[in-house]
């Protein structure tokens, strides 16, 4: 018996999965190439997702800010 054929995980999708098919991180879900995106494959974490994100860019930010010297 041959092995299954793996599918992507998107709803609606057919496409069969390449042999490196990508792996979501934050739903663990595999996608073909064509939903690979958050955004593509309607994540049911994209608003966890990008909420870490804002939180990560505003304190590398915050770590970067130059501080000011006055009286120079």
């Amino acid at each position: 018996m041959a092995p299954k054929k793996l599918k992507c995980s998107a709803k609606e999708c057919r496409e069969q999965l390449s042999p490196f098919p990508v792996l979501c991180s934050f739903c663990h879900g595999r996608f073909c190439n064509k939903h690979r995106m958050l955004e593509d494959h309607q994540c049911p974490e994209l608003e966890d997702c990008k909420k870490q994100e804002h939180e990560r860019n505003a304190a590398k930010l915050e770590a970067e800010r130059t501080p000011v010297i006055r009286g120079v």
